[in-house]
């Protein structure tokens, strides 16, 4: 398997999972939102593409011989204002993407869901557990769980592997997302509200290390969904104190009114398991990599 078309190639995961693919002499058919100027990147071939549009795939190649579909709305907070959109992209572009994924001949589809499915946060995550649908839920996880569901009846014709992601970070990252919000607490000063007492439970994961998931999923030929996390626990505390200490700055917090604190981490030993692998990345580390790089870049 040589060829490959990453749909959602320049966003924080893609462009990771990107830069891997050809660093390891795949030769990819990336797609990028119209009007934006990707990375030159060698054996990377770029498709400029409205994701909202009826007809994504009609300049991608003939045939591929496996996708991977990243692609996420960028106004998925902004409900109801912005529910078409979400629509679009987390659903419609994606069932033309399973489709093109047939005709072209492609073995295997590989996409990117989340943690956020699971209805239950007062335990760890199982991918074999009931998962209620009429529970209350965001619309963004509204759209990924019927994303799920959506892709199964493709199963028959190609292999569909879907990773529920939980608490993924690092360089790229969405400047309103967890951890460059917490960066930026730490960084100036502000308190980190907790749940008592510690705040809530986490294990999140390295981006790099989601590529490298990505990849090695490549070679799967059974359909499967799987929990993509990092395999140390933290709280929302320690997070916060991981960070101070990569700073050098001593942070601050502040405990909620009410409330329990969530648990929103990922059984990985199906992962483990399935690819034979496991992440790597500790926390402190990927936080050096990541903030080493430009601390400045995170928090703005």
């Amino acid at each position: 398997m040589r060829s490959i078309v990453v749909v959602g190639g320049s966003g924080f995961i893609g462009l990771h999972t990107v830069r891997l693919l050809a660093a390891r002499g795949y030769s990819v058919c990336a797609t990028h939102s119209a009007g934006q100027i990707p990375p030159a990147i060698p054996n990377v071939t770029w498709r400029g593409i409205d994701l909202r549009s009826s007809a994504i795939a009609q300049n991608w190649p003939e045939q591929s011989d496996a996708v991977i579909y990243l692609a996420q709305s960028r106004r998925w907070r902004q409900f109801p204002e912005a529910a078409d959109d979400v629509v679009a992209v987390n659903l419609a572009a994606l069932q033309q993407t399973a489709s093109y994924a047939r005709a072209a001949g492609a073995r295997i589809l590989v996409t990117a869901s989340t943690g956020s499915v699971y209805t239950n946060q007062s335990k760890v995550a199982h991918e074999d557990d009931a998962i209620d649908c009429v529970a209350p839920r965001n619309f963004y996880a509204a759209s990924k769980l019927a994303a799920e569901i959506l892709l199964g009846p493709y199963s028959k014709f190609l292999t569909i592997v879907q990773l529920r992601i939980f608490m993924p970070y690092g360089p790229g990252m969405s400047p309103d997302m967890l951890f460059p919000q917490l960066i930026k607490r730490v960084q100036t000063g502000q308190s980190i509200s907790l749940h008592r007492p510690d705040g809530m439970r986490i294990n999140p994961i390295a981006v790099s290390d989601v590529a490298e998931a990505f990849v090695r999923c490549l070679s799967l030929d059974q359909s499967n969904v799987l929990n993509l996390a990092g395999t140390e626990e933290y709280t929302l505390r320690s997070v916060g104190e991981t960070i101070g200490k990569v700073l050098g700055v001593t942070p601050r917090f502040e405990h909620l009114q009410s409330g329990e604190a969530p648990v929103i981490i990922g059984n990985l030993d199906r992962l483990c398991k399935t690819l034979d692998w496991k992440p790597s990345i500790r926390l402190e580390d990927g936080l050096r990599a990541w903030l080493g790089a430009s601390t400045k870049s995170v928090a703005a």
